[in-house]
C-alpha cells in the first residue's frame, strides 16, 4: 500500500516574529522565550478561534491551515490586533512586529508537517512582508466577503524570493481603527455569470462584455481590450476582472484611476488598488474628475 497522501486544498498561514534574534540579545533567553511563547500562544489562539489547524510552531512563528480563506484573514487580523494591544497596555517587554503570509492551493498534510507551493508562497510572502503586515496572494481572495475585500490593499506584483516572475499581492487592512476610503456604500447587487454584462463606453466607442471575456485591459495601446488614445492613459492603464460574482476594477498606471459611481457623489481614488464596480458610473483615467478634459469611460453592468 502506497503512503502517499492525497493532496487538499487549503489556506495556509505562515507567521513569523520580526527581529526575534535581535530579542534574545536584547532581551536575555529566558525574557525573550517567555515572550516567544507569549506570541505562539496567541496565534495559536487565533487559528483555534476561526476554525483553523496548528500544523506547527516555529520558535518564533506558527505554521497553520484553514479550509477556507475568510477565516484564515480573520484569525490573522486577530493576532495582529491583539499584538498591538498588547503593545498599548504594556503587556509584554517590548513591541512584538509579526509578518505574516498567506496563500492558497493544494498541499500534503502529514503530522506536524505541510508541504506544497502554497506553503513555500506563504513563507515567501511572509519574507517580503513588514512586521504588523499580513500579505496575500491572488488565490486569497476567492469567495471572501465584500467586507473583507474592501480590507485589501493592491501591492502590485512583487517578485519573491524562488520564483522566477513577479506575483500579485495583497496587503490586509486589520486595524480595527481603519477607515477604508474604497469601501463601496451599497453592496453591488450579485448577478449570474451566464447573464451579467459589462458595458464600456468612451466617445463614440461602446463595448459589452461578458465575465468569460475577463481580464479586459484598458488602455492606450491598441493591443488592450478597451483602447482610450490619449496621452494621460497608460499603455496599460487598468484592469477589469470577473471575481466570481463581480467585476473588480484594479489601477495599473502611473497616473492613477478615478471612480464616480451614478448613485453616489464621492470618489474613490485608485493607485495601484482596487474597488468593484456595480451599477453604473464614471471611470477616470490619468486626470481627476474635476477635470472637465479627463478622458473619462462610462460603465454600467446590465442582464445579457
Amino acid at each position: 500500500m502506497s503512503n502517499l497522501r492525497k493532496p487538499v486544498v487549503r489556506t495556509v498561514v505562515f507567521a513569523d516574529v520580526v527581529g526575534s534574534t535581535g530579542l534574545y540579545k536584547s532581551l536575555g533567553d529566558a525574557v525573550a522565550a517567555r515572550l516567544m511563547a507569549s506570541v505562539t500562544d496567541a496565534m495559536s489562539t487565533a487559528v483555534s478561534q476561526f476554525h483553523g489547524q496548528v500544523v506547527k510552531t516555529l520558535g518564533d512563528g506558527v505554521l497553520a491551515v484553514f479550509d477556507n480563506n475568510a477565516e484564515a484573514v480573520h484569525a490573522c487580523s486577530e493576532v495582529q490586533r491583539t499584538l498591538a494591544n498588547w503593545g498599548h497596555t504594556g503587556k509584554t517587554p517590548i513591541a512584538v512586529p509579526l509578518k505574516i503570509g498567506l496563500s492558497r492551493g493544494p498541499v500534503v498534510l502529514t503530522p506536524g508537517d505541510c508541504f506544497g507551493d502554497a506553503v513555500n508562497a506563504a513563507a515567501r510572502l511572509s519574507d517580503s512582508a513588514g512586521g504588523g503586515q499580513i500579505l496575500v496572494s491572488d488565490a486569497v481572495m476567492e469567495g471572501l466577503p465584500l467586507e473583507l475585500l474592501a480590507r485589501l490593499r493592491s501591492l502590485g506584483a512583487i517578485f519573491l524570493r524562488g520564483y522566477d516572475v513577479p506575483v500579485p499581492v495583497h496587503q490586509i487592512e486589520w486595524d480595527a481603527s481603519w477607515q477604508n476610503s474604497q469601501t463601496l456604500p451599497h453592496q453591488p447587487t450579485v448577478l449570474s455569470a451566464v447573464t451579467q454584462r459589462l458595458n464600456l463606453c468612451w466617445l463614440d466607442t461602446s463595448q459589452d462584455f461578458s465575465p468569460e471575456q475577463s481580464p479586459i485591459h484598458i488602455g492606450r495601446t491598441q493591443a488592450a481590450e478597451f483602447a482610450v488614445n490619449d496621452i494621460r492613459v497608460s499603455r496599460q492603464h487598468a484592469r477589469i476582472e470577473w471575481r466570481g460574482s463581480y467585476f473588480m476594477l484594479t489601477d495599473l498606471s502611473s497616473n492613477g484611476t478615478w471612480v464616480r459611481y451614478s448613485s453616489q457623489d464621492n470618489v474613490l481614488a485608485l493607485r495601484r488598488n482596487e474597488c468593484v464596480l456595480h451599477g453604473q458610473g464614471e471611470i477616470c483615467l490619468g486626470a481627476k474628475p474635476t477635470d472637465p478634459t479627463a478622458p473619462t469611460v462610462l460603465f454600467q453592468l446590465h442582464d445579457a
